[in-house]
């Protein structure tokens, strides 16, 4: 399914992250890891406008993963004095990155992606 532009994604990425193209280029692997993801999720090939909202949806789940590995990167600071703390970081960021991961999978077309959540499509005996 080659319809779908890492170039695209990584620019709408960038929008969304607000990073430089040069920071960008670090999160290469989790532009490319979205991008799979997502195709992994199409029951079939995107068709004409369809392909730009595939592109906007990858690019929310690079978000999403982007905001998700910040938040867990611990960020620890030392003073002129010699103290040192910690901060920590919003949750809110996360969340609100996974709704609009969720409203970008909402305006796809009905019947496009199958569903990401945690549900066994079947099992074999």
């Amino acid at each position: 399914m080659s319809a779908i532009s890492t170039e695209a994604v990584t620019a709408e990425f960038e929008k969304l992250t607000k990073l430089t193209k040069s920071e960008a280029e670090n999160y290469a692997q989790t532009v490319g890891a979205a991008i799979a993801y997502f195709k992994r999720l199409l029951r079939r090939e995107p068709e004409g406008d369809e392909v730009g909202l595939c592109e906007y949806a990858a690019a929310c789940k690079a978000f999403f993963d982007y905001t998700v590995l910040c938040a867990a990167t611990s960020k620890r600071f030392s003073t002129q004095t010699g103290g040192i703390f910690t901060r920590i970081s919003e949750d809110r960021t996360v969340i609100n990155a996974e709704r609009l991961l969720r409203n970008a999978y909402a305006s796809l077309p009905e019947g496009l992606i199958r569903d990401d959540g945690f549900i066994f499509e079947g099992t074999e005996g």
